[in-house]
């Protein structure tokens, strides 16, 4: 749609530069497409990102793994299509950053410890070691 991207074309305008505000702004625009419109909306983001910085084509990725998260549970199949279009785009900024959106990517948070055993009823008392937390605290991908 028209509008879709000229509303794209002025986020992209006024964040230049990319990151959290561009994201959030762009996420907007696509997860408030109309019915029917996600994939020509995700299309304007893609081919904005065509001309655009690596950070803005990484901010336009975010945005639009934003925008197939939110269709996944209401509309697998325009997710799926928003998938296959930013997969067959020659953006490797926006693909990376896509790619990490939908996957968790370095945004999530660690596991807790786990708390020791109970020693009623044992001669020998039996402990927890707790978990392990593997998760990243590494969370410069996410808006704001």
């Amino acid at each position: 749609k028209a509008d879709v991207a000229s509303d794209i074309a002025t986020a992209i305008a006024a964040n230049p530069q990319g990151g959290a505000a561009l994201e959030a702004s762009l996420a907007a625009i696509l997860t408030g497409a109309a019915a029917g419109d996600e994939l020509a909306a995700a299309q304007a983001a893609i081919a904005a990102a065509a001309s655009a910085s690596p950070a803005v084509q990484a901010a336009i990725g975010t945005a639009l793994a934003t925008q197939a998260n939110a269709l996944g549970s209401t509309n697998p199949t325009a997710a799926a299509s928003v998938t296959a279009a930013v997969s067959s785009s020659s953006t490797p900024a926006l693909q990376a950053s896509f790619t990490s959106g939908t996957t968790g990517g370095s945004t999530g948070s660690g596991g807790g410890t786990g708390g020791g055993g109970d020693t009623t009823g044992f001669s020998t008392p039996v402990t927890g070691t707790g978990g392990v937390n593997s998760g990243s605290t590494d969370d410069s991908s996410s808006p704001g």
